[in-house]
């Protein structure tokens, strides 16, 4: 299938809209190789808290988490998804944030501050990295061909890159395009959402960056 280029929405990056300072610099294109950073390949380990509204699906939200999980299982970094929304939410949704943690609010309805095709937006403020994703947008393009979870992983998996990246603007093609299209988000369209292998690697760098940083805030007891 062509990756065509006709503007339907966007996922939009929160620092275009609102000025907000970044979790320290991320490593540069040119420094050390991740690997000889952390002194085995094991790739660094990030947790995705999610928080969706009442009356959100879980089977949804898991679906989603799939889909964004296939479509960045190229990138060497381990994202373990914790479920902040249930009753039975992880002791880790109430604690402190730190380095490692990424936020994903669900949010029923688009913040005002959005464009009006944006299906969600990300940064980071205060050292805490975080994306909101707009429902009602998302369940307005759902169609027989284009399922909502597919749509919920890939606005998904963009934020998170965004969140990730906060200084890399869209690209021209791929995952991270500005401007997609409804065929973006049909069930067999996957190659037309991959990722520059450039963006994978500062993934990994950040990714690597913020587990560093979380063990130099462990002090001994």
């Amino acid at each position: 299938m062509p990756c065509r280029a006709k503007k339907l929405f966007t996922a939009t990056s929160l620092l275009q809209l609102l000025a907000f300072p970044v979790l320290g610099p991320a490593a540069p294109a040119s420094s050390a190789p991740a690997e000889s950073l952390r002194g085995d390949k094991s790739p660094p380990r990030l947790s995705v808290r999610v928080y969706s509204f009442a009356g959100l699906s879980p089977w949804l939200l898991h679906a989603g988490e799939v889909e964004a999980y296939r479509l960045l299982r190229k990138v060497p970094v381990d994202l373990n998804w914790v479920d902040c929304t249930s009753a039975l939410a992880s002791a880790a949704c109430v604690s402190d944030l730190a380095p490692t943690d990424l936020v994903i609010r669900i949010l029923p309805k688009a913040l005002p501050l959005a464009t009006a095709d944006a299906l969600g937006i990300a940064g980071s403020q205060g050292g805490e990295a975080k994306a909101f994703l707009f429902y009602d947008r998302m369940v307005a393009l759902r169609t027989h061909a284009r399922p909502l979870p597919s749509i919920v992983g890939r606005v998904l998996a963009h934020e998170i890159v965004h969140v990730l990246l906060p200084d890399q603007s869209h690209s021209d093609f791929g995952l991270m395009r500005g401007q997609w299209n409804t065929d973006d988000l049909l069930m067999a369209s996957s190659a037309c959402l991959a990722l520059p292998a450039a963006s994978v690697r500062l993934m990994e760098k950040e990714a690597l960056r913020r587990v560093l940083n979380g063990r130099s805030l462990i002090t001994p007891q």
